[in-house]
This record gives structure tokens, C-alpha cells and sequence, in this order.
């Protein structure tokens, strides 16, 4: 099973091109799941289509969940799968505090196991904000489903303390299993969206994927991969300022 995190970059620049590029970097990593961050809430000149669906549409996903922030309409969280979905939900639908807006989650059934996905997407002003609303997320999930998978663009490093507080309660980073993945997804030095801050900021894995899982039923990591690296041949331009994760689970 394949599962994906991409942050698409909710910004105008070079839209037309970049929503290209998304979905021909979408279909080549051929994703079971894909939680993405940053997704307008409207494909411009339409209303009612969400880039989610235009995504969904265009790369053949025929499943596809997508959740405004209440606070921020304009865009959202979304998730697109070729597994069918249980369940889906937003953090914003309980009782939290509106700083804590960030999560939204979705459940399904693979390989005869009982996965959950939260897709996140915190804070990048504060440190604080971001340790509060890890929190608030943690406790959302609870026990959760057999295998819980929690990924997104987390806005900070593994040497960060939201890092520590999920590693401390049995959150697995993937990409520490020596399976690949530990490179930076915001690239300053060769991301060309990014090259105006390369003075002022390092390369850093702010996009992270996290396995939690019961006690001695742990699933083959077979790979981690970054993707969304380099442009596609029509467009020729890179479809976000972020890298994507990709995690390959054995769960036969």
C-alpha cells in the first residue's frame, strides 16, 4: 500500500502550469491515499469544484474528501483515495479551540486491517500554536484505528518540540526506519520558488509521515520516498514550493 502527503502551495504563481504539473506528478506516484495540504477551495472561474475533485478528476481517484477550514473558507484539507473511505471528519467539527483548526482525518480497511489517517496541516507563526494544536490532534485521534498514520506539513523540524511530544507517545517518523525519505522538503538551495529566502533559511523536512501502530503488529516499511523533486516534461516547472512524502507499507 502507498500512501502520500503533499503540500500543493495555495498561492497564484504560475497556477495554470503548477496545477498541471500537480497532477502529472500525482499520477506517477500512483498513490493508494493521498492527504494534501494547501488545496484551494474553488478551481478558478467555477464554483462547486473544489482542486481536490479537479485533481480527483484529472488523475482518476474515485474517492475524494475535502474540508474548508471554517475560519479560512478559501482552502482546506482534502484526501484522495483509491481504497474506499469509512468515515471522515474535521478537528473544527468538535470542541476545540479555533487555533487548533489544522486536522482533518479519514478511516479504511487494507489488507484485512483497520488503518487512520489525519492529515495536518499546523500553524508556521508560532511554536506554541503548533505544540497546542499537536496536542489538541493527539487527543482527537485517541486509541484510534489498529494502524494510525499522521502526516502533513507539520511547519518545523525533527528537532522541534511538537517532534519529541509525537515520538514520545509512540508515534514512529518513517523516515528514521532506513527506509529513505530523510531529505528536506523545503528546499532553499534548488526549489526555484524558495531561492529568494536561500540567504536567510537551511533546507528542512518540515512534511513528515508518522506510523502508530499496536504492539508487536508492526507492517513492512518497504520505502520512503520524497517525490515532486523535479518538473514534468509539458509543463516544465515544479509543481509546489514543497516536496512530497511517499510511504510504501507492506501489509500482507
Amino acid at each position: 500500500m502507498r500512501i502520500a502527503t503533499f503540500n500543493l502551495w495555495n498561492n497564484p504563481t504560475l497556477w495554470s502550469k503548477r496545477i498541471e504539473s500537480i497532477c502529472a506528478t500525482v499520477k506517477m506516484i500512483e498513490a493508494d491515499v493521498l492527504a494534501l495540504q494547501e488545496v484551494k477551495t474553488h478551481v478558478e472561474g467555477e464554483q462547486g469544484i473544489s482542486v481536490a475533485e479537479q485533481i480527483a478528476h484529472e488523475t482518476g481517484y474515485p474517492f475524494c474528501v475535502f474540508l474548508a477550514y471554517p475560519d479560512s473558507p478559501d482552502e482546506g484539507l482534502a484526501v484522495l483515495s483509491n481504497i474506499p473511505l469509512d468515515t471522515n471528519d474535521a478537528i473544527w467539527h468538535h470542541e476545540v479551540e479555533e487555533a487548533n483548526y489544522c486536522a482533518m482525518r479519514v478511516t479504511f480497511q487494507a489488507g484485512g486491517h483497520a488503518f487512520g489517517l489525519t492529515n495536518v496541516h499546523l500553524n508556521w507563526r508560532s511554536p506554541v500554536i503548533r505544540e497546542a494544536q499537536v496536542q489538541a490532534v493527539r487527543k482527537w485521534i485517541g486509541e484510534g484505528e489498529r494502524y494510525e498514520l499522521l502526516c502533513g506539513d507539520f511547519n518545523d523540524n525533527p528537532q522541534s518540540e511538537i517532534y519529541r511530544d509525537l515520538t514520545a507517545h509512540r508515534w514512529i517518523d518513517v523516515a528514521t526506519c532506513d527506509r529513505g525519505g530523510d531529505e528536506p522538503t523545503l528546499d532553499y538551495v534548488h526549489n526555484p520558488y524558495l531561492k529568494q529566502d536561500s540567504l536567510q533559511k537551511q533546507p528542512a523536512r518540515y512534511d513528515w509521515m508518522l506510523l502508530r501502530h499496536d504492539e508487536g503488529n508492526v507492517p513492512l516499511i518497504s520505502s520512503v520516498d520524497v517525490f515532486g523533486k523535479t518538473s514534468d516534461s509539458i509543463t516544465d516547472v515544479l509543481p509546489s514550493d514543497h516536496y512530497g512524502v511517499l510511504l510504501n507499507l507492506d501489509i500482507s
